[in-house]
């Protein structure tokens, strides 16, 4: 089991506003075109209010490392199940890839971020208006001997993939204001 920390600060007014772009369907075809992401199929579809359930068929277009492929059931595909409070503003991933044989558990956290001096240096100052989205979580996979190896490769392209994610997710929000700006005016 490899564990995984991942923090992105976004210029938003609230933990809300953040919660409602993943959640939000043109955001994530935005972000889906940004990870090249070339199939998305809603298995399901909850929304009670306090909580919001998705389950997703997801295809990437990267495809797997030839070692990996008979460890597949075909083309590069994982199950996405993701479960949000908005009450708490969490999102909870789990992720199931290789027929089962790999899993990626997860949690977003979104929380309001005092101004203060940011990973860019002592001198940089997060404006009002920034939340803080923390993304935990393990990777595991069930492939002897080279599952640490699998694992490791995971969370690379993890961190690879958030980081073009938050700034697609930053630039939605940036939009989104706008918008609400003009629609004001």
């Amino acid at each position: 089991m490899t564990p995984f920390c991942f923090e992105h600060v976004f210029l938003a007014a609230t933990p809300a506003d953040v919660f409602a772009a993943y959640f939000d369907p043109q955001h994530q075809i935005e972000q889906d075109r940004t990870l090249e992401i070339i199939e998305r199929e809603v298995i399901e579809l909850a929304d009670t209010g306090d909580e919001i359930c998705r389950r997703c068929r997801v295809v990437p277009r990267r495809q797997l490392p030839v070692l990996l492929r008979a460890f597949a059931s075909g083309p590069l595909h994982y199950i996405e199940h993701v479960t949000g409070s908005r009450a708490t503003h969490e999102i909870r991933i789990d992720l199931r890839l290789f027929g089962g044989r790999g899993r990626v558990t997860g949690c977003y956290r979104l929380e309001p971020v005092a101004p203060g001096p940011t990973s860019s240096g002592p001198d940089s100052l997060w404006p009002a208006g920034s939340v803080r989205r923390s993304y935990s979580g393990t990777v595991s996979v069930d492939v002897a001997v080279i599952a640490a190896r699998i694992e490791r490769g995971i969370v690379a392209e993890f961190e690879r993939s958030l980081s073009r994610a938050a700034a697609c997710t930053q630039k939605w929000l940036e939009q989104q204001t706008h918008r609400s700006v003009a629609a004001r005016a």
